[in-house]
């Protein structure tokens, strides 16, 4: 009898979690917000990146066969909806932007999935200029991938309010830096008194501007030595840079972490504005 009753409790808990495991799969295909294919290059590169509600990423290399998930913090999946959703309401039915040129390039395929609808980007490295809304969306996803793929250590990215503007208006901008692993990551400052970040500012009639954070002063004096900082597993950086625009067109921001262009390891971040002149 109590074998019976062990064989009954045991076959019960292989259908539970025969139930559960399908249940999780279904969830997680009704929870899939994105879908990006990255392909081309000259290695033949093929790989997909999916993206849940939950935050979770899966990433698989089909040539090279290689599978991993990894997770970003709410705040960063929040940025990432965002622009997500910025990109639907500037093109709704999708886009295609052609190669114009090149026999070696990079192809990105991005499906959304919203409102019960796929919506699908097309564009590759040598296609016509992007439009912001997808240079905003696609300039995220970059960091996010490349710390997925293993490429980074970091997700490093900036975030603005909006990206078209009037001439006289303040851009107010944030660089933002998180540590979603499990280790330190360690950087070196060129003194102790210089910012995390170094954020240049490339204007339509070719001067380039470098900004600093909301209350640094780049002439304060200090000490000229190497300073070792650490960003924690869990931690994030974000400072925040204005720039009040002074003539129309399109301005060009890079943002770098760490400061030092002598950095082992240093990420990049672009970001694109338009401004009118009313």
């Amino acid at each position: 009898m109590k074998t019976f009753v062990y064989l009954l409790a045991l076959t019960a808990l292989i259908l539970a979690g025969a139930v559960g495991t399908v249940m999780l799969r279904l969830q997680k295909v009704q929870e899939k917000i994105m879908e990006l294919t990255v392909s081309g290059g000259f290695w033949a590169r093929m790989e997909k990146f999916e993206f849940y509600e939950n935050g979770s990423i899966i990433y698989r290399d089909l040539t090279r066969n290689i599978e991993n998930s990894t997770s970003i913090p709410h705040s960063t999946l929040m940025e990432l909806i965002g622009r997500m959703k910025l990109l639907l309401e500037a093109y709704p039915e999708g886009l295609k932007l052609e190669p114009m040129g090149g026999a070696d390039y990079f192809t990105y395929n991005l499906s959304i999935y919203s409102n019960g609808r796929t919506t699908t980007y097309y564009w590759t490295d040598v296609s016509e200029e992007q439009p912001e809304e997808l240079s905003y969306l696609a300039s995220l996803l970059h960091g996010m991938n490349s710390f997925a793929a293993g490429y980074w250590k970091i997700v490093f990215y900036l975030k603005t309010e909006k990206l078209a503007f009037n001439k006289g208006e303040t851009l107010k901008m944030f660089a933002v830096a998180i540590n979603p692993s499990r280790s330190d990551f360690q950087y070196a400052s060129p003194t102790p008194c210089y910012p995390d970040f170094r954020i240049q500012l490339r204007t339509p009639s070719g001067e380039t501007v470098e900004l600093f954070p909301v209350g640094y002063d780049p002439k304060k004096r200090c000490i000229q030595v190497v300073q070792n900082r650490t960003l924690k597993p869990g931690d994030t950086i974000q400072l925040e840079y204005n720039y009040t625009f002074s003539e129309e067109g399109t301005y060009v921001v890079e943002a770098y972490f760490p400061y030092a262009e002598w950095s082992a390891t240093r990420y990049v971040s672009m970001l694109m504005i338009t401004v009118h002149r009313f």
